[in-house]
C-alpha cells in the first residue's frame, strides 16, 4: 500500500517525493532507492504479488481480512474453498483480489535457547534456520507485530511455524510470567565471555547432557570441557546438579564461584560461552552481596534487593546477549553476581522483600544504582537519553537540605564541588570527594595509550577538530602533550557529558560520560579522596572539574577535583545506608531515589 510520502513494501518502508505510487499497489515492481528513499520505478515485473507470512485474522462473506508485515488490508476472496482464520499464510494477490492461499500449520515449540538474526535455537530440535520473510505476531492480548529481538530466551511463549525446513514465523501466545533468569558467565576477572576450557564439579551427584547421551558423575568428581571436546558435536552442553555445580576454572573474590539451577556451555569460534540458568530469587542471593557488603544493614538490603530485582526482570525483555542464550552478564555491565559468597544479612532482605519491585504507573522500573553521591544525583540525560520520558530519575540533592543550585553553571559547580555539607548522606564516604593531581606528561601517555581503542569502540563519540573548526569522526591515535581540557556540557546535578582535549598535535571532543572517565584516569596515579588515597586507572565520575597547574607561565599538570562513584542515576547505596541508619525504611527510602514509584509485587 502507498500512503502519503511513504510505502510500505515486502522490504519495508521507504519514503518518496514527487512520486505517483498509487496504481503500483499490489504490483511487483523494480524500484532506484538510496537508502530508505524511493527515487524512481524502474519497471512494473508483475501485475500481481506474493505475501509471505501474513496473518490471516478472518474470512467471511467473500473477504479475506489480511495483516501484511504490519499492514491491515481488506480482499475479495470469493474463490476460497473453506474459512481460514488466524493463520500464517502466503498470499497471491492480483487485480485487488485473492487469487491463492496457501496456509501454513506445521508448528514446533519448546524454551527458546538463543536468537540470532538467522536462526532460533529451540529446546529438543537445535538451531532452526529462519525464511527470509520471518515474521512474529503477538496475539497474547489484542494483536501486534514483533520483532526477532522481542523472542525471550529461556521461556516457550509462542508457536513457531514451520515450511520447507525453515521458520516461517512465529504467534506469541502468552504473557512473560518470570522465574528464571539466564546469567552469562565471563571469564576470571570478568575478562571476556569466551572461556578456553571450562573445569566444574558439584556438591552433589550430576548430569552432563549432550544431544541424547546423559553421562552422570558422582558428588566431587571433576569433568574438563575443551574446545574440542566431542561433546560439542550434538550442541549445547547442559550441566545439571541438585546441589551446588562448581565452576573450577574461573576465578572471583570468593574463590572458584559454585552455581545453583543448571550450567550450559556453547561452542563460538572465540571459545566456549558459559550460561547459568537460576531462579531469580536464588540469583539475588549472589547479587544482593557482591553489590552491597551486609554491614550496610537489613534496611539498607532490602533497598539494594528491590532495586536489583526490578532490574532483573526488566533485563529479561534485553536482547543483547540473546544469541548467546542469556539475559544478562555476571559483571558491572548488568549486575555483579556470585562475586561474593551469600551471607545470611542479604538472605533475610531478600525473603522479607520477596516478589517485591519498583513500579511507576505500573511498569517495572529499571532501577539504576551507584556507589557513591557527591551529594547530587543527575538523570539519564548523561547516557544521552531524554530525561522526560522517565520522570522518576531525577537529579536532586541527595542528603538532608535541598539546596536548589544550578549545578549545570561552571562558577556555581566548582564551589559546590570544592566545598562539603555535612547534611549530604554521603558526606562521610571516601569517594564523596577526590582530587588527582597529575603531570602533564603523565596525563598526555596515559590518555594516548588509550585514545586508539577507545575511538574503535565508540567512534561516534570520539571526534577530531578540523582545520575549519569542525569536528568529525576520524580514527585517531595521539593528540600529543594536552595542553587543555574544557567543558563543553554540563547536565543537571553537574555531571559532565562533553568534553574538548586540546593537545600539541590534535584536539578532541568527547561526547560521552564512560569515555571521559576511561580516558582521563591514570594507571599508576595515587587519587586523594575524602578519607585517604585511591588509584585512579578510570575517574570515580564526572561530576568534576579540570584545572591547569603552571609553571613558569607554562601548563605543567592538572588537577581534576570531583566527588562521588558511579552514574549518579538512581539510588546511591552508601546514602541509602546512611538513611536506613537514620531509620528510615526500605521503601520510603526507594520513593526518595525514585519519586513517584510504588513497591509492588511483581505481576
Amino acid at each position: 500500500s502507498a500512503d502519503a510520502w511513504a510505502a510500505s513494501t515486502t522490504r519495508g518502508t521507504y519514503y518518496f517525493t514527487g512520486l505517483r505510487l498509487q496504481d503500483k499497489i499490489d504490483k511487483t515492481v523494480k524500484m532506484i532507492v538510496r537508502r530508505d528513499e524511493i527515487l524512481a520505478v524502474e519497471d512494473i515485473l508483475n501485475d500481481g504479488v506474493t505475501y509471505r507470512n501474513v496473518w490471516i485474522s478472518d474470512s467471511s462473506d467473500g473477504t479475506l481480512k489480511v495483516n501484511i508485515h504490519g499492514i491491515d488490508r481488506t480482499f475479495s476472496a470469493a474463490a476460497l474453498s473453506e474459512p481460514v482464520s488466524n493463520v500464517l499464510s502466503d498470499i497471491i494477490v492480483a487485480g485487488g483480489k485473492v487469487q491463492s492461499v496457501h496456509v501454513k500449520t506445521d508448528t514446533i515449540s519448546g524454551k527458546v535457547l538463543s536468537v540470532t538474526d538467522t536462526c532460533v535455537e529451540l529446546e529438543g530440535y537445535g538451531k532452526v534456520e529462519l525464511d527470509e520473510y520471518f515474521m512474529i505476531y503477538d496475539i497474547s492480548s489484542g494483536f501486534s507485530i514483533r520483532s526477532s529481538q522481542d523472542i525471550i530466551v529461556g521461556y516457550d511463549l509462542q508457536d513457531f511455524i514451520v515450511a520447507d525446513g525453515k521458520i516461517c514465523g512465529a504467534v506469541i501466545l502468552k504473557d512473560l510470567n518470570a522465574d528464571n533468569i539466564r546469567v552469562l558467565v565471563k571469564t576470571t576477572g570478568f575478562g571476556g565471555i569466551f572461556h578456553d576450557t571450562v573445569e566444574l564439579a558439584s556438591d552433589a551427584p550430576f548430569s552432563v547432557s549432550y544431544g541424547e547421551q546423559v553421562d552422570q558423575y558422582e558428588a566431587g568428581e571433576h569433568v574438563v570441557i575443551s574446545q574440542d571436546s566431542p561433546l560439542f558435536e550434538p550442541g549445547r552442553v547442559t550441566v545439571r546438579s541438585d546441589g551446588r555445580i562448581s565452576l573450577l576454572s574461573v576465578e572471583r573474590s570468593q574463590g572458584n564461584p559454585a552455581y545453583e539451577g543448571s550450567l550450559e556451555f556453547s561452542l563460538f569460534p572465540e571459545g566456549i560461552v558459559a550460561v547459568n540458568e537460576v531462579d531469580i530469587e536464588k540469583y539475588l542471593k549472589k547479587v544482593v552481596p557482591s553489590e552491597m557488603p551486609a554491614s550496610f544493614g537489613i534496611e539498607a538490603l532490602k533497598v539494594q534487593a528491590v532495586c536489583a530485582r526490578s532490574y532483573a526482570y526488566r533485563q529479561l525483555t534485553n536482547s543483547y546477549y540473546s544469541n548467546y542464550g542469556a539475559h544478562v552478564d555476571d559483571s558491572t555491565q548488568y549486575q555483579v553476581y556470585n562475586n561474593m559468597e551469600e551471607n545470611e544479612a542479604a538472605n533475610t532482605a531478600i525473603r522479607e522483600t520477596k516478589g517485591k519491585v519498583l513500579k511507576y504507573q505500573g511498569n517495572i522500573v529499571q532501577a539504576y544504582y551507584y556507589s557513591t553521591s557527591c551529594g547530587v544525583g543527575t538523570d539519564v540525560s548523561i547516557w544521552g537519553t531524554d530525561a522526560s520520558a522517565y520522570p522518576y530519575f531525577v537529579s536532586r540533592d541527595i542528603g538532608k537540605n535541598q539546596r536548589g543550585l544550578d549545578l549545570t553553571d561552571e562558577e556555581t559547580f566548582e564551589q559546590f564541588i570544592t566545598s562539603k555539607d555535612e547534611a549530604d548522606y554521603d558526606h562521610e564516604c571516601p569517594m564523596y570527594r577526590w582530587k588527582l593531581s597529575v603531570s602533564r606528561d603523565e596525563l598526555s601517555s596515559s590518555f594516548n595509550a588509550k585514545l586508539g581503542a577507545r575511538y574503535s569502540q565508540q567512534p561516534d563519540r570520539i571526534l577530531t577538530r578540523k582545520d575549519d573548526g569542525g569536528f568529525v569522526s576520524e580514527p585517531i591515535s595521539s593528540v600529543g602533550d594536552i595542553m587543555d581540557i574544557v567543558v563543553d556540557e554540563r547536565i543537571a546535578g553537574g555531571a559532565v557529558t562533553k568534553i574538548t582535549v586540546t593537545g600539541s598535535e590534535a584536539s578532541v571532543q568527547i561526547d560521552s560520560e564512560s569515555c571521559i572517565r576511561a580516558l582521563l584516569g591514570v594507571s599508576g596515579a595515587q587519587m586523594e579522596t575524602n578519607t585517604g588515597t585511591s588509584g585512579a586507572d578510570s575517574l570515580p565520575s564526572t561530576f568534576c572539574i579540570f584545572k591547569k597547574i603552571y609553571d613558569n607561565g607554562s601548563v605543567s599538570g592538572f588537577e581534576i577535583i570531583g566527588g562521588g562513584y558511579g552514574h549518579g542515576i538512581g539510588m546511591s547505596q552508601n546514602a541509602a545506608a546512611a538513611m536506613a541508619r537514620e531509620n528510615m525504611d526500605y521503601v520510603q527510602i526507594l520513593q526518595f531515589f525514585y519519586p513517584g514509584t510504588e513497591v509492588a509485587d511483581n505481576g
